[in-house]
């Protein structure tokens, strides 16, 4: 009834568990980097989107001076 494990089989196991947890362990670092690289390049939108609200801001009051200069003071 109770069946006999030996020490060959026991090592097997312990073998094969430990490689499943290596390949758990590369694949999770792959996942964590991309997220660190994800991470990297939302901070980099969300700097440039900061830089550009004032550009934007500057463009549209100088278009909107020329248009203004463009039709009445240019008469």
């Amino acid at each position: 009834m109770d069946e006999e494990i030996t020490h060959k089989e026991i090592y097997e196991r312990l073998v094969s568990v430990e490689d499943k947890v290596d390949r758990i362990d590369e694949n999770t670092k792959e996942v964590t980097a991309a997220f660190s690289a994800a991470k990297g390049a939302f901070i980099v939108l969300e700097v440039m989107g900061k830089i550009a609200k004032p550009i934007l801001w500057i463009t549209g009051v100088c278009s909107a001076i020329a248009v203004l200069w463009n039709e009445f003071w240019k008469r």
